[in-house]
Formats: C-alpha cells, sequence, structure tokens
C-alpha cells in the first residue's frame, strides 16, 4: 500500500473520529436537555442513519483532499508505447534578440519549443547553446519542468558569446546517449543557423548517424534579417554591459557598425538532410511545423497526473458540501 493512501486512509479514520465524539457530546447534551421521549415527540431529530452518512461523506472528503495534495500532478506520465526520447536544442545567442519576427526570434523560439513539449511523446530533454551549449534538464517526462525551462532560456544566461550548433549537438547527443538504448532518439534544433564559433558540424552529424538519432531543424529569423537589440536579455561583458544597454541601442562589430543578423538556412538544412531529419522554417506557423516534425495529433497529450487531482478535488468538493448543507444536523 503506498504512503499516499496510507496518510490519506489515516487522515479520514481521524475526521471520522472526531465527528463520533461530536455525535456523542450531542447526544449527552440532548439527554441533559429532557428526556428522550419528549425529544422524539416536540423536536424533530434527523433519522438514524444520516449521522453515519455524515461520517461517510466526511471522511470520503478529508481522503479524497488528501491523495490530492499528495498526488504528484506537476508531472505529465506520457504513454510511450514506442520508447522516444527527444533533446529540445535551443539556440541562445544574441542574434535570437532580432526583432524580424515579432516581437523576437527568442520570443517566438520559447512559444514553439513549449507547444511542442506538450506534444511530443516519450521523454523530453533539454539543453541551450551560444559559444557552447549547457544541459538544462535530463531526459524526464515532467512536461511542467520542461515548459519553464525553456521559457527562461536568454543569451544572459550563458556564459560565453558566440553561436556554435556544433557545441549544442554534442552536448545532445551525449545526454540521449545515456538513455534506453531501444529508443527512438530525436533531436529538435531551434535555431537562425548562423555559427560564429567556427567548430565543424562533421563529427557531431557522424556521431549522430552512428548512434541512430534524427536530427530535425526549426529556422528562426528572415532572409533580410535584422539588428540586435541590446537588451536585458543580451550576453555582454559585464564591463561594458551597463554602458552598451537601454535606449535603442544595438550590438555593432568591430568597424562600429550594427551588426545584422540573417537566416542562415543552408547549415540548418545540411544538419536536417545529414540525418534523415526534415527542415521547416518557424513562420510557417506551430501547426505545419508539429505535423512536419512529430507526425502526431495536435491535440496535447493528456496529463494523467492533473486529470487524476481533478478527479479527487471535485469528489472531496462534492463528499463536504454534501456532509455541510445536504443533511440535516442534529
Amino acid at each position: 500500500m503506498s504512503s499516499a493512501l496510507l496518510v490519506a486512509l489515516a487522515l479520514a479514520a481521524l475526521a471520522v473520529a472526531l465527528r463520533v465524539i461530536a455525535m456523542r457530546r450531542s447526544d449527552a447534551d440532548r439527554s441533559r436537555m429532557a428526556e428522550p421521549t419528549l425529544l422524539e415527540r416536540y423536536v424533530r431529530l434527523p433519522a438514524g442513519a444520516v449521522p453515519w452518512v455524515r461520517m461517510l461523506l466526511l471522511g470520503t472528503g478529508v481522503a479524497a483532499i488528501a491523495l490530492a495534495s499528495r498526488s504528484d500532478g506537476a508531472e505529465t506520465r506520457r504513454t510511450d508505447p514506442e520508447g522516444v526520447e527527444t533533446i529540445l536544442l535551443l539556440d541562445a545567442s544574441n542574434s535570437m534578440l532580432a526583432t524580424d519576427m515579432e516581437p523576437s526570434r527568442l520570443h517566438a523560439q520559447r512559444e514553439l519549443a513549449g507547444r511542442l513539449a506538450t506534444r511530443l511523446s516519450g521523454r523530453l530533454g533539454v539543453v541551450y547553446f551560444a559559444g557552447r551549449a549547457y544541459v538544462l534538464s535530463p531526459l524526464t517526462t515532467d512536461v511542467s519542468a520542461v515548459e519553464m525551462l525553456v521559457e527562461g532560456v536568454r543569451p544572459a544566461a550563458v556564459g560565453l558569446g558566440g553561436s556554435s550548433i556544433a557545441s549544442g549537438l554534442t552536448q545532445a547527443i551525449d545526454l540521449l546517449s545515456g538513455g534506453e538504448d531501444a529508443a527512438r532518439k530525436t533531436i529538435i534544433l531551434f535555431s537562425d543557423g548562423e555559427e560564429t564559433a567556427g567548430q565543424s558540424l562533421g563529427d557531431a552529424l557522424e556521431r549522430a548517424r552512428d548512434a541512430g538519432i534524427t536530427i530535425h531543424a526549426v529556422g528562426f529569423g528572415t532572409e533580410a534579417g535584422g539588428q540586435i537589440p541590446l537588451t536585458r536579455d543580451a550576453s555582454l561583458d559585464p564591463s561594458t554591459a551597463a554602458r552598451r544597454r537601454g535606449g535603442n541601442a544595438v550590438l555593432q562589430g568591430p568597424d562600429g557598425q550594427p551588426v545584422v543578423t540573417r537566416l542562415e538556412e543552408r547549415a540548418l538544412r545540411e544538419v536536417a538532410d545529414a540525418t534523415g531529419g526534415r527542415y521547416v522554417r518557424a513562420s510557417e506557423g506551430a501547426g505545419v511545423i508539429e505535423r512536419e516534425l512529430t507526425n502526431q495529433s495536435s491535440d496535447p497529450i493528456a496529463s494523467t497526473g492533473d486529470v487524476m487531482v481533478g478527479a479527487l478535488l471535485l469528489l472531496a468538493f462534492v463528499s463536504l458540501w454534501g456532509e455541510g448543507f445536504l443533511l440535516p444536523r442534529g
């Protein structure tokens, strides 16, 4: 028997015991007030079964609340018949702050990745990269945690500027290597395709092919491109960050001119094609991307934990409402 059920039963028993004590005190008070025969004649008392029904409802309500409070509703358990494992590989470089996608590439990436997280079956992991890559989450079924981590990705959280897709892919592949051997493994790369760190993608793509990992790519930005605003989310040298941020400041190159960042589709297509994956533009819309990358229904995967908590709370409400307001008191 689980600990949650034991706690629920203990609390229900405590509630019933307190109700029994209250009933006995009520009976004692009535016996001191008048003879039982007079009470039956002049006072309308509830039927003999009513107090016991009220005890049952009270115990049920308390037990349901206890079970709901101990249920891990935040963790979404997914049905995973094929053993799917997916890494969301997110671009956290400064170029993702460009506003050639409204309101920015970074915002569009967060929104799309969070939405896909609720529609992908199996276990999910999160990796983000700029000049180097970091693991935000190992493989997990906790979709709520994945959504929270995706929402928090920003360049300022990265210790090294630049953009290294190869570094991100290496971390994602390492993460999948620690998963189930028989699982179907996938990486979804979200990026504008700019590679400024100069690292070769060849080794990472060869490792992915050898491990049977499919890499899909989602491109953010436009061919016309846009400038990079130096918002609080930007990653800058601490010694110059305060001076360069604020107002309409934009990232400048060594020549003092504003940097213009553009969607580099060629690199993203090469990554996807090398592993049998697909490339899509983020501007094509979430529905197209979901169909292309997941081959699944667009309906979010149900959270069995949330459904169970909702059912228990509804049971608790009905039971306690019935005990408190529906049945007569005596």
